[in-house]
């Protein structure tokens, strides 16, 4: 892409600014590297700054107020306004990702089945997600990483309290 946009501008440059010199390759190559490089860097700072901002966005999406947990809750109602989700819709993708099934959806809320099953497809294309799995690993990736905003950066686990000692060997004291 660089190396087309380039070649157009070499080639605007040179019939706008010089229509009746004559053209040598020296010249065409020189406007040609000059121009790569130029968009080249553009395409480079505009790439950078739109993932330091997206970046930024997810951060502030992640970050959770007082008042607000790191919870599969958080997360749905976050990104219900993104994704376009009514209330009832969001009210169903919470008990999806809470592991309730489509027939106890439909008890608890006082609906049919079939209205659950409408809702669930609304949210699948709203979202982008394809499946109830897609939705529950989302929002579990999307909890994870807002309790390790939490965490203090730079900070060391020890795993070795944390996990089990399943083959391990103890040392004798």
């Amino acid at each position: 892409m660089v190396t087309a946009i380039a070649a157009v501008k070499t080639y605007l440059v040179l019939r706008i600014t010089m229509p009746d010199a004559p053209l040598d390759l020296p010249m065409i190559s020189g406007l040609f590297a000059l121009f790569f490089v130029l968009t080249a860097m553009v395409a480079y700072v505009c790439v950078t700054q739109l993932h330091n901002f997206l970046d930024r966005q997810r951060k502030e999406r992640l970050t959770p107020g007082a008042s607000e947990p790191a919870a599969k809750e958080t997360v749905i109602l976050r990104n219900a306004s993104i994704w376009g989700l009514s209330q009832a819709e969001a009210d169903v993708a919470i008990f999806v990702v809470k592991g309730f099934s489509n027939s106890e959806i439909a008890e608890m809320r006082g609906c049919a089945i079939a209205t659950v099953k409408s809702q669930l497809g609304r949210i699948y294309h709203k979202s982008g997600l394809d499946s109830r799995y897609q939705l529950i690993a989302f929002v579990t990736d999307e909890v994870c990483a807002m309790a390790i905003e939490l965490e203090e950066p730079n900070q060391q686990r020890q795993t070795r309290n944390m996990l089990p000692l399943v083959g391990r060997h103890s040392s004798a004291a």
